[in-house]
């Protein structure tokens, strides 16, 4: 039986042009793929779900360096 992994994408809520404080929460979807992205210099591998990893794709700040099928 495969282990369920779950996304590790996390969301936003709040801030600027909503009302209330920033806060964020971590994707409750099960992950699909294993991505390996840079972000702020920094390269790293973590599970994401499909929502997660077309997020991604759309970000100007995140580069998607490998996806690999869990």
């Amino acid at each position: 039986m495969k282990k369920k992994i779950q996304c590790e994408g996390y969301r936003r809520r709040g801030g600027v042009f909503t009302l209330g404080p920033v806060s964020w929460s971590q994707c409750s979807n099960q992950a699909t793929v294993q991505l390996t992205v840079t972000q702020e210099r920094q390269t790293k591998t973590f599970p994401a779900c499909e929502v997660c990893w077309k997020e991604a794709l759309r970000s100007s700040v995140i580069k998607i360096k490998k996806a690999e099928p869990l």
